[in-house]
């Protein structure tokens, strides 16, 4: 029988910054993303306190088995869609089933509690394995942004993805999953 996930997003900690900063610059992770930033630990700290402060942002650390691994994050709601963004770090922790296990629980916390219509992705045409994840989790290929980005020398196409409320309702139904529980900014845990 499958082992289950032990994971859970809870709220990123001042003492978390250092450990996200160096994630964030590590080549492995800044492949897929728009940008390869040099973070300083003082930048850090004004960008956590915008995201404590932020209506519309939500960020957590995901830990599996206790250990942080990675962030999660629903950003830019505007009241009826927002946007997901997730990287794992610890190699150790990164599975197919922890990777659907935890986008189907974005999914879920998108609709159930902040009562989203629609759940948007952006992901590099290049980075074949996320969008093959994304398909399988119900995600639709809505669009392409041809020469999108443009990093280390090369234009990279961006795939816009989406699920819809009534598509998941219907996928949901389908699947059995694990829950991975979301802490909330007052500390309590939703869901």
């Amino acid at each position: 029988m499958d082992k289950e996930i032990n994971a859970i997003c809870r709220q990123i900690k001042e003492e978390d910054l250092e450990m996200i900063m160096n994630w964030r610059m590590m080549p492995e992770i800044t492949r897929y993303m728009n940008s390869d930033p040099v973070l300083t630990l003082e930048g850090q700290k004004k960008w956590f306190k915008k995201i404590r402060e932020s209506e519309r942002d939500l960020y957590w650390m995901l830990e599996v088995d206790g250990v942080p691994s990675g962030v999660v994050s629903l950003v830019e709601f505007d009241g009826h869609k927002v946007h997901t963004g997730v990287y794992i770090a610890a190699k150790e922790k990164r599975s197919l089933k922890l990777t659907m296990y935890l986008q189907w629980n974005l999914y879920r916390y998108s609709f159930e509690i902040l009562k989203a219509n629609k759940v948007c992705e952006e992901v590099f045409e290049a980075n074949k394995g996320v969008n093959r994840i994304l398909d399988m989790c119900g995600s639709k290929r809505e669009g392409v942004l041809r020469n999108h980005v443009y990093k280390n020398g090369e234009y990279y196409n961006v795939i816009v993805r989406g699920i819809l409320k009534e598509e998941w309702t219907e996928i949901e139904k389908k699947h059995i999953f694990d829950i991975i529980r979301f802490e909330s900014k007052d500390g309590s845990i939703c869901y």
